[in-house]
């Protein structure tokens, strides 16, 4: 498809997906129609550090603050930042036709096919090198289900011409 129609079905499929969420109907499909693959994963590292947080604050501060509001809301805040960084914020790599957008700490990233150098392929992580930076994703740290990620970005490299290295 040219790139002005796949614009025009994009769309489209949004004004129709607002009728749609206001008559209660589920949503069209649009990562079929452009072909694109998000596949998620699970932030674990900052949320635990942010629950360790609010709880050192309850028990730092339990006998100087414990009757002023803040006190509550300090350590809660720092806990509910930490539950909604595990459950709404979750790393993933959405894979297109030509190219690959991440989320990074400052916001979602996009790098094209021909600005990744070398994507590798180990065990249990994946190096995508690109001309600036490197972008890793590991079975421990990002808990990304690592076959199907290998498995996407193997198609990706060989519909892009891209450099390809499994260890």
């Amino acid at each position: 498809m040219s790139r002005k129609w796949e614009r025009m079905v994009q769309k489209n499929s949004k004004a129709a997906n607002k009728v749609r969420t206001k008559q209660g109907k589920p949503l069209v499909n649009e990562t079929a129609s452009d072909g694109t693959v998000t596949i998620r994963g699970r932030s674990w590292v900052m949320p635990i550090v942010l629950f360790c947080i609010g709880i050192f604050c309850y028990i730092a501060f339990r006998d100087t603050y414990q009757s002023d509001n803040l006190y509550w809301v300090t350590g809660g805040s720092y806990m509910a930042l930490g539950l909604f960084i595990f459950f709404v914020r979750r790393p993933f790599l959405r894979i297109g036709k030509n190219y690959l957008v991440s989320r990074r700490f400052s916001g979602d990233k996009r790098v094209d096919a021909a600005h990744i150098q070398e994507i590798e392929i180990l065990k249990d992580a994946v190096v995508i090198s690109t001309n600036k930076t490197r972008w890793v994703f590991t079975k421990l740290y990002h808990r990304f289900d690592m076959a199907a990620l290998t498995e996407h970005l193997q198609e990706f490299a060989e519909h892009n011409a891209v450099k390809l290295k499994i260890s």
